[in-house]
């Protein structure tokens, strides 16, 4: 028996028909029920929402060697805001349109205080950020055309200090492509969760295994990369519970078809998780 998507709101409507919950959408991942968390039907129904409601990705508008930089000059330990004023400041004084701009020079600009919210603030990783910028900049204003997005993102990971993750996200950002994907643990956990991925499989090892598996996935769901990333974020951003419960989940099973019969038969008497039904 098929399932019925019919979505309505101020923007619009949307009606999907999906394949019977069995079915299966790719070998070992099944559609499960429109109803069942974390299925695809389910995040299916989610992205078309978000679908209605959102526009698609733009790309940021900065040149490549300009969304590099900013990218850079963020990270772990930078505040956001930090990390965007050290960036105008160099965007300001040229580094990103003129060859040549060497560490010292960029170690200088980045030392002096930045204007945060009017606030004089210092820039703790002006060292190591100005090192790491005059490392990668001569390539960036010399960067060959590219027609894919994972060709330009395997491009940008020959880089020194640019890996998977970061390269994919400079991508999307740029360009705002649909053929590379931003993997964090949540995707990871919910593509465990359904048979998408091995346990054993990490975001930091795995990048590209993960993502072409992931890619696959959305293609069979005819939904965006960018929509099931988004609709994934948000859930678990919404809903602390949920992400915790993807960890006790796959905690639970890992001893097999018998543990998880178990586990769901728990959640099904926890009144908090009734709806948090897994079927993988």
């Amino acid at each position: 028996m098929t399932q019925i998507v019919a979505l309505v709101s101020r923007h619009g409507s949307l009606q999907r028909e999906l394949p019977d919950p069995h079915h299966l959408l790719l070998t070992g991942v099944r559609w499960g029920a429109v109803e069942e968390f974390p299925t695809p039907a389910y995040w299916t129904q989610q992205a078309l929402a978000h679908r209605l409601e959102a526009a698609p990705p733009a790309a940021s508008g900065r040149s490549l060697a300009e969304e590099v930089g900013a990218s850079l000059l963020g990270g772990p330990g930078i505040p956001a805001a930090v990390g965007l004023a050290a960036f105008a400041r160099i965007r300001e004084r040229g580094a990103f349109v003129q060859p040549g701009v060497c560490e010292l020079t960029l170690t200088a600009w980045l030392s002096e205080p930045l204007d945060v919210d009017g606030k004089a603030l210092g820039f703790r990783f002006a060292a190591p950020k100005a090192k790491h910028l005059a490392a990668v900049m001569p390539a960036l204003l010399s960067a060959p055309d590219f027609e894919a997005g994972q060709d330009l993102r395997n491009w940008l990971m020959e880089l020194p200090g640019v890996g998977p993750k970061t390269a994919s996200a400079i991508v999307r950002g740029w360009s705002a492509s649909e053929d590379v994907a931003l993997l964090d643990v949540h995707l990871l956990r919910v593509g465990q969760v359904i048979g998408l991925f091995s346990r054993k499989l990490t975001v930091e090892r795995h990048y590209l295994e993960a993502e072409a598996r992931l890619l696959k996935l959305c293609a069979a769901m005819d939904v965006r990369p960018s929509e099931l990333e988004a609709v994934v974020a948000a859930e678990m951003s919404r809903s602390p519970e949920t992400a915790r419960f993807l960890v006790d989940h796959l905690k639970a099973t890992e001893g097999g078809p018998k543990v998880a019969a178990s586990a769901k038969a728990r959640a099904m008497r926890e009144p908090e998780q009734i709806a948090l039904v897994f079927t993988a």
